[in-house]
């Protein structure tokens, strides 16, 4: 996992340009970052295990499979 300390900045930032690329207006927005909150809170609550990140050079196939919703 990267621990520097400036990726969940540039994560966001990226996420942000994303979304409004894709025509999402700010109050849209800011509906999916409450449902996101919503989801990590669900989350911590229940003590769910937080999913490890792969790395994206990992090869073809050897992704772990989804989780069942």
């Amino acid at each position: 996992m990267n621990t520097d300390s400036r990726t969940p900045l540039i994560t966001a930032r990226s996420f942000f340009r994303q979304m409004r690329s894709y025509g999402y207006s700010p109050n849209q927005i800011i509906r999916i970052i409450n449902e996101l909150l919503e989801l990590v809170t669900t989350s911590v609550r229940e003590g769910k295990p937080t999913p490890v990140l792969v790395e994206a050079t990992q090869e073809e196939g050897t992704h772990p499979p989804p989780t069942a919703r």
